[in-house]
């Protein structure tokens, strides 16, 4: 296990596996998520001012993460040149985040969010 600190109130625990990555990753990630869960609400119960611990396997989030940069991309370029909006998969909050964040930075590009529950479509529409 390779632990770092990441920000101020923030550590990063990645799990390396010799070949169980996908039982702990689980399907779209739904099993990491749950280990996340547990292992934060565990922490905070013993230690309730510790900061925030983000459980990984493998690197899986982070290449989640650079996957999510370059789609988002790829459909902002799409949406620029068509003029249509065009919808993500159901993503998490943090996920959500990755791409406004990446968003962020580009002019003539809005988006929004449609659904409920804690995965949600993220819609990258040009500006009107």
């Amino acid at each position: 296990m390779e632990w770092r600190k990441r920000g101020e109130n923030e550590y990063y625990a990645n799990v390396r596996t010799r070949r169980w990555d996908g039982l702990l990753i689980g399907r779209s990630g739904e099993t990491l998520r749950a280990l996340q869960l547990l292992v934060q609400s565990i922490l905070q119960h013993r230690h309730p001012k510790i900061p925030v611990v983000i459980i990984d396997v493998g690197g899986y989030k982070q290449r989640r993460e650079n996957f999510l940069i370059k789609k988002t991309m790829a459909i902002t370029k799409i949406v620029t040149e068509t003029g249509r909006e065009m919808m993500f998969d159901p993503l998490t909050d943090r996920e959500r985040k990755v791409v406004e964040k990446t968003l962020a930075d580009i002019d003539g590009i809005r988006c929004y969010t449609i659904g409920t529950g804690y995965r949600k479509n993220v819609i990258i529409a040009p500006q009107k």
